[in-house]
């Protein structure tokens, strides 16, 4: 995927949106062109937690991006940020890894979104890249045994407030798929 290429706002200028999204996406790509990334925090809302993104690992690094649900956002930001710091230092993000440097020690486990979710959490993103698809992955985070979602036993908030976003948003149930 390191050949596809580039469509977003750095490398492929456009006119288009309102007044609204042309500033969010001016101050996105100012800080995709100064730091490398940009990171978007989300307050739920309707949703069951908050959730934080980077924009711009693609453009910069080649990387997916990375997003963090279900911590404070602004918590969710300083996770998705260290990811991107980490993947600038030439620690790469892969589907499946576990990974003890974005977290204060804790352990994350990296998992692709799939798609049929990128319209309902990552709009900015999309907006930036102008078009889909862009790799997203997902940092999911245990709970205060170690366990993480979908293992047996885990937590009843570490499994409510992160959204399994590997699976297709049409073979799932549960409060996120409400969430537009």
């Amino acid at each position: 995927m390191d050949d596809y290429p580039c469509f977003c706002l750095l490398c492929a200028p456009t006119e288009w949106g309102g007044p609204v999204s042309a500033e969010r996406d001016g101050r996105i790509a100012q800080s995709v062109s100064d730091y490398g990334w940009h990171v978007m925090g989300v307050a739920g809302g309707d949703a069951p937690g908050d959730w934080g993104y980077s924009i711009g690992l693609w453009h910069t690094l080649r990387s997916p991006e990375v997003s963090v649900f279900g911590l404070p956002s602004q918590t969710a930001m300083q996770v998705a940020n260290a990811a991107g710091a980490a993947i600038r230092d030439g620690n790469p993000i892969e589907p499946d890894q576990r990974r003890g440097d974005v977290l204060n020690g804790y352990d994350v486990i990296v998992r692709p979104v799939h798609p049929s979710w990128y319209h309902d959490f990552f709009g900015a993103g999309i907006d930036f890249y102008q078009t889909p698809p862009l790799p997203i992955t997902q940092l999911f985070w245990p709970d205060k045994d170690g366990r993480f979602p979908w293992e047996e036993g885990a937590g009843e908030h570490c499994r409510n407030s992160q959204p399994l976003l590997w699976i297709p948003k049409d073979e799932t149930t549960g409060a996120w798929t409400d969430v537009t």
